[in-house]
């Protein structure tokens, strides 16, 4: 082969042995739609006593919010978090899901008492601080989960979303 036509062969390899190790630039991105899954059963304790549970959220887009006491960007979704449920209720529920030990109740208390939040907080169970909850391995906080009415998971981002992107995940089919 001359080497003027090596030179063309090689690049193309390269481009295409670049994709391939990138990702191939298609596939879930951050906050992408999910593919279709089996729908998720939770039941967290709310803080004042009553459950959530993917029973009582069923029928309409869920938002759950798995989030920390300690962290600005939580502080950041939890607040715009605040604001979608007061635009869009009744149609949409939104839940808390702190990632901190029991011990911290009153310290959850406090925090959802002072953002004066429009929705429910928990605490997250054993099982979710362990990562072996409902919603699977919580990699990052804040990471944000929108379920469609039928209780299946339609979007996961990580990282407090614009108000643009809570819009679009909550309108997300």
């Amino acid at each position: 082969m001359k080497a003027s036509a090596v030179l063309p062969l090689a690049l193309g390899v390269t481009g295409v042995l670049g994709l391939v190790a990138c990702g191939g630039g298609g596939g879930a991105s951050r906050g992408a739609s999910r593919p279709a899954s089996p729908p998720v059963f939770f039941d967290f304790a709310a803080l004042d006593g009553t459950h959530v549970s993917s029973e009582t959220t069923r029928g309409r887009v869920t938002v759950v919010a798995f989030i920390t006491t300690y962290d600005l960007p939580s502080q950041v979704l939890v607040r715009e978090l605040s604001d979608l449920v007061r635009r869009h209720k009744p149609r949409i529920n939104a839940l808390g899901v702190v990632l901190e030990p029991p011990k911290n109740a009153p310290l959850v208390e406090t925090f959802a008492e002072a953002l004066e939040l429009g929705f429910t907080v928990t605490l997250a169970d054993a099982a979710t601080l362990e990562q072996r909850g409902p919603f699977g391995t919580i990699t990052g906080v804040p990471t944000l989960v929108v379920l469609g009415p039928d209780g299946t998971e339609r979007v996961r981002r990580e990282g407090a979303p614009s108000p643009a992107e809570l819009e679009r995940a909550v309108d997300t089919p």
